[in-house]
């Protein structure tokens, strides 16, 4: 069995385009793509050439952060290849027993968590989508790396609102819809939802630290369906009233792999600029989390 890292580009060379999964169902088994170049299949560390990755071997991948073809988060995932075809310009793999991180893992925060080792040096170095052939020491350094960033993903059963957002899908996409029309009802619930809220955030907006309690509101990250996985407190924020609205609207949202706020270019020279980089202690559920960041980021590029 070898081992590599594939370095792709998310809208272009993962399952459907997602750049970042909430469950490994969003991208297992496949296709991958990932770059196919004249001079070799894969390159080590030291430069010289290697072959494609085959059947059974284990491959790391590797969502390229950022540029005109990915927003992705860096390391996200290991899996194991199932098949290889190749094409004229690339290859594409089918892989099986995906295992996303906890916390994806970038070449920044890489390259901190690791300052000795090669590998993270080289993709440091070169940027562009590559296959990476690795030794014991590079994989070494890598399961160090996924250490430090809190291991792997359990399975899907520790996070019920991932199973309710693919059993939900068209539920959430109305809710969606019925927020940006202001067509949301109150709920009978509605108000014990926001007393758990202020209790779970001490009262405070968490993107402005705002404690008038007359101006926050419980706001809902993956949108209220009926589904009760999506009314737990994992699924909630304190926010105030017009920073809820623009959250809503994904024209604010938290960076999953940062925890601090971005900011919609839409937003530009407003108050709410000020809002962008600054640290949210969140508590949310990773699916819920993903979630919120996917649709912010498919708002900027809409």
């Amino acid at each position: 069995m070898s081992d590599f890292i594939l370095r792709i580009n998310g809208n272009t060379r993962c399952p459907g385009g997602i750049n970042f999964p909430s469950s490994p169902e969003d991208w297992g088994p496949g296709p991958f793509f990932a770059k196919r170049t004249k001079a070799s299949p894969s390159t080590r560390v030291d430069g010289t050439k290697s072959g494609a990755p085959d059947a059974g071997d284990r491959v790391y991948v590797w969502v390229i952060e950022s540029g005109d073809n990915s927003h992705g988060r860096g390391l996200t995932a290991v899996a194991t290849v199932a098949s290889v075809t190749e094409e004229t310009d690339r290859f594409c793999l089918m892989l099986s027993d995906i295992t996303l991180l906890k916390k994806p893992i970038s070449v920044d925060r890489a390259l901190a968590g690791a300052p000795r080792a090669k590998i993270i040096a080289e993709i440091k170095r070169f940027r562009p989508e590559r296959i990476w052939s690795l030794s014991e020491a590079d994989v070494a350094a890598i399961e160090d790396l996924i250490t430090q960033a809190g291991g792997l993903e359990t399975t899907s059963a520790a996070d019920p609102m991932a199973d309710a957002l693919r059993r939900d899908a068209e539920g959430v996409e109305r809710a969606i819809a019925d927020r940006k029309m202001n067509l949301v009802k109150a709920r009978p619930d509605q108000q014990a939802f926001r007393q758990a809220a202020l209790a779970r955030h001490d009262e405070r907006c968490v993107f402005t630290d705002t404690r008038v309690v007359e101006v926050l509101e419980a706001a809902h990250v993956i949108p209220h369906t009926g589904a009760p996985e999506f009314e737990r407190p994992e699924n909630c924020l304190l926010l105030r009233r017009d920073v809820h609205a623009l959250f809503d609207l994904f024209l604010l949202s938290i960076d999953p792999v940062t925890d601090r706020i971005v900011v919609s270019r839409k937003l530009e020279g407003s108050a709410y600029a000020d809002l962008d980089g600054i640290h949210v202690d969140h508590r949310l559920a990773r699916s819920a989390l993903d979630f919120h960041h996917r649709r912010f980021v498919e708002t900027e590029r809409s």
